[in-house]
């Protein structure tokens, strides 16, 4: 209740905004100085509800795996999640992710999961129907807001509705493609909070293939067995903090390892896995960004010959 409360009150912002200068002109210094600071706050608080969560930008990173050097030959990968379509109205179209990725002419697509957040059931066809329209093949997770934790449980639904579209739901499984003359093993995972995990297609995979796995909670790194061998695990969750206030933001940001945005090495048993986290599109909680606008992550991955 407290989030769609703050979600249309902000709208109050704007009356305030006049009165404010209205006030101003007729009053002394000291009450024309109070209200300049209360314009300040309340429009950093407007610009994070009506402004930063509309902003979508791209964020480009080089990924070398490990055998791979800068020249090694590479594929071109567009990552994003956490859209979290549904509640808030201010959340990041799905059409508009959908019309930049294509126009960054990539070779494979992947939704690190939380589609969706507290949507009407019936509108959730409506919420992914532009995924149909990415150009590269799409590979797919649900996330913890997708399966119920918190909130109803939508996997059944979801799973419906892209069934129907064209992508690779990598739900504890594994699809072999070629991209850009590379074959590469794209694996993935259930969502680590509801424990139904299940790593049993690593088995059909060989030490000598290139294993990219999609998961939506980072923190799954610290769950994947010894025996199965990956070269980089993409993730979401964490909204790289969603409100990144200075000193406060990590506080927001829900995992156990200190994951955060961007890339990671985490040092598994088995060695150091790369780990790259993308800080998603979308709002959970309060229906504002700020100082971490909706971003899709485009990866150059280098690939070991």
């Amino acid at each position: 209740m407290l989030h769609m409360i703050i979600y249309w009150g902000a709208f109050a912002y704007f009356p305030f905004l006049f009165f404010a200068i209205w006030a101003a002109r007729r009053s002394n210094l000291a009450i024309r100085t109070l209200l300049a600071l209360c314009v300040l706050l309340t429009s950093c608080l407007a610009y994070g509800r009506f402004v930063e969560p509309r902003i979508l930008i791209t964020h480009e990173e080089t990924i070398i795996l490990p055998g791979a050097t800068a020249v090694s030959p590479t594929i071109r990968v567009a990552l994003f999640g956490d859209t979290h379509l549904g509640r808030f109205g201010n959340a990041m179209p799905m059409a508009r992710i959908v019309k930049r990725i294509n126009a960054e002419n990539v070779d494979a697509v992947f939704l690190a999961g939380d589609l969706i957040y507290l949507p009407k059931y019936y509108e959730i066809p409506a919420h992914l129907a532009p995924l149909n329209d990415i150009a590269a093949p799409l590979f797919t997770v649900l996330g913890n807001h997708d399966g119920g934790i918190p909130g109803p449980d939508l996997t059944n639904p979801l799973l419906r509705t892209l069934s129907k579209i064209d992508n690779q739901v990598v739900h504890n499984r594994s699809h072999e493609i070629t991209l850009n003359g590379i074959p590469i093993i794209i694996g993935g995972t259930s969502d680590l909070m509801q424990r139904k995990m299940n790593f049993d297609f690593g088995a059909e995979i060989s030490e000598d293939e290139i294993v990219i796995l999609l998961t939506h909670n980072p923190d799954m790194a610290s769950h994947i067995p010894d025996s199965l061998n990956y070269d980089l695990l993409l993730a979401g969750h964490t909204h790289g903090g969603q409100i990144r206030l200075p000193f406060i933001y990590q506080r927001a940001i829900p995992t156990d390892y200190p994951f955060d945005k961007e890339l990671h090495i985490y040092p598994s048993p088995s060695g150091d896995k790369l780990v790259y986290v993308t800080s998603g599109t979308g709002m959970v909680g309060l229906p504002m960004r700020f100082a971490m606008p909706p971003r899709i992550d485009i990866l150059t991955i280098h690939i070991p010959e």
